[in-house]
């Protein structure tokens, strides 16, 4: 890594002065009182100053938290209403279990996602404490269940609130994103891409298929797919469908700002709000799925308030298990004679393991260091034989997020003891990623596609490089948890676990006085909880 280069990327990037640096991290937890399950979860954030001048400068010690930047929520359910809420019907312990964990997880993730985009109006670099493609595949699988179960919340939760938002409005969001946003060219996404190219005014299907660089035949074969869209939504987005002219309904090209509206005012509920977060009546809740399609466009207006503002988000993963590198990225590269590799590599069956064996072992691979960085979509193919297949039913999303592995220190005394080998993220910039994106054919199951995937080549990337420098001047080798890590996020980690351990403690003494009350008072306690969870109440006052 060459740090005058990357300290130049921070000048033309940043500007030069004083910025501030930001980590956020959430923790969650859950309870079950008597016949009611109370589910915590909790967001904060750190901030450090940083000073861009002819060198980089970040300011840990003066790290402090983020006093207005704080996002909790306390959420109440009734056993029975479990259910309808995950919508899951599984009575296996272990399920149920895994099941419930949705419901704080998904408060959690939508926490730490609105304080960073809050956050994003004044920090130049973002830490968060999950990989940003992962989360992205996440949210988007729930948003697109969704949309198929076809009730959706948040349109009740929104006419509750007086506002215009419409299903419309979260097919688009959902499936064509924030206006920054590539989408794909390939016969899955075509049609969305079409309507995107329409968005700024009408054109004909000759002039959308030289836009956006297919065949007119094609283009036509899509454009049926958007006269069905039409038809689904009560002809609410085309003006006009004839192949001389293509016409969106006059307020669909608005659709973003509706969505965005929508998520800050839902957000804002949960977490200053003094309504039921699940509530739209006395009756009916949202859904987890409901939830995670806010959090989705929390993350999508994050990344468009980042690329606004020129500041820099950074996701990290810590203990992934992710096998892109061995299964696609490395078979990739040496197909396409990118990379020569002096023996075959091992087949170890873990990114992190082959990576950590790999610079223990070769003492002239200095820290820190990062691998090439590559396209998220390449986490979801694979090479069988001389052919590259989707691991799935299709290859996700090319052109949204960058992924690469890193490692931050060794031993001055040992070099062959490191640091742990991380991955970290970003959103995919066309500025600075454009020039390596490369496509080639993967099979899908609906037959042969082609991917323009990213995979860095040539010159270092200029941003992944600073991001690499950054990351190496904001770890803390006198702590174990952030040797090789990240600072803000380690202080942010131990905050929020704190704050859901004392919330907990208060909403239990708050649960026991109202619902134990009551279930004493109307003597049903024996009625309603089972002889263990009897036994274990006794045994807590015992030892109080």
């Amino acid at each position: 890594m060459k740090t005058t280069e990357a300290e130049k990327t921070a000048r033309d990037l940043f500007g030069e002065g004083e910025h501030i640096a930001t980590g956020v991290d959430g923790s969650m937890d859950l309870d079950e009182r008597l016949q009611m399950m109370l589910f915590y979860s909790n967001a904060s954030a750190y901030s450090c100053p940083f000073l861009v001048g002819s060198r980089l400068r970040f300011d840990l010690n003066a790290a402090y938290r983020e006093s207005k930047l704080e996002a909790t929520a306390a959420v109440p359910l009734w056993s029975e209403d479990i259910g309808a809420v995950t919508s899951s019907e599984s009575e296996l312990d272990i399920e149920l279990e895994h099941t419930m964990q949705r419901i704080p997880s998904s408060f959690m993730t939508m926490g730490e996602l609105f304080l960073a985009w809050r956050a994003a109006i004044r920090s130049k670099v973002l830490f968060l404490d999950r990989p940003l493609s992962g989360t992205f595949s996440s949210l988007s699988r729930d948003s697109r269940n969704l949309l198929k179960r076809g009730r959706i919340g948040l349109i009740e939760w929104s006419k509750s609130e007086s506002s215009n938002v419409s299903p419309l409005d979260i097919f688009l969001g959902v499936n064509i994103g924030s206006p920054s946003m590539v989408v794909p060219k390939r016969r899955r996404f075509l049609h969305l891409a079409i309507i995107k190219d329409i968005i700024p005014g009408p054109k004909s299907l000759t002039e959308i298929a030289k836009d956006i660089g297919v065949r007119e035949e094609d283009a036509r074969k899509a454009a049926s797919l958007i006269d069905a869209l039409d038809t689904r939504f009560g002809n609410r987005l085309l003006m006009s469908s004839s192949s001389s002219n293509y016409e969106l309904e006059r307020d669909v090209g608005t659709y973003w700002d509706r969505i965005s509206a929508l998520a800050e005012a839902y957000a804002g509920s949960v977490f200053a709000g003094k309504s039921h977060p699940l509530a739209i009546d006395g009756e009916r809740y949202l859904s987890v799925l409901d939830v995670n399609t806010v959090s989705l466009f929390l993350l999508l207006m994050l990344c468009e308030r980042a690329r606004e503002r020129r500041a820099i988000v950074v996701g990290i993963a810590k203990d992934t298990t992710a096998t892109d590198i061995t299964r696609a990225v490395l078979p990739f590269a040496t197909s396409s004679k990118r990379v020569t590799l002096a023996s075959p590599a091992p087949s170890l069956k873990n990114d992190r393991a082959f990576l950590s064996i790999l610079s223990s072992e070769n003492q002239g691979i200095a820290n820190p260091w990062r691998t090439l960085g590559y396209d998220s979509a390449y986490s979801t193919i694979v090479k069988i034989g001389d052919v590259f297949v989707s691991a799935r039913k299709y290859v996700s999303r090319e052109q949204a997020f960058v992924r690469s592995f890193f490692q931050l220190r060794a031993l001055k005394s040992d070099p062959n003891v490191r640091s742990q080998v991380f991955l970290f993220d970003r959103t995919f910039d066309r500025r600075f990623d454009a020039g390596s994106v490369q496509g080639f054919e993967v099979k899908e199951r609906s037959g042969p596609t082609v991917i323009n995937a990213y995979l860095e080549t040539g010159d270092a990337n200029p941003i992944s490089n600073l991001i690499l420098h950054i990351l190496s001047l904001n770890d803390n080798p006198e702590v174990f948890e952030a040797f090789g890590h990240n600072q803000l996020l380690y202080l942010a980690d131990k905050a929020v676990k704190a704050e859901v351990r004392l919330l907990k403690d208060s909403l239990r003494g708050v649960a026991d006085l109202r619902v134990g009350g009551a279930s004493r008072r109307r003597k049903i306690f024996g009625l309603i909880t089972s002889y263990r969870q009897q036994r274990t109440e006794a045994e807590h006052a015992r030892m109080r």
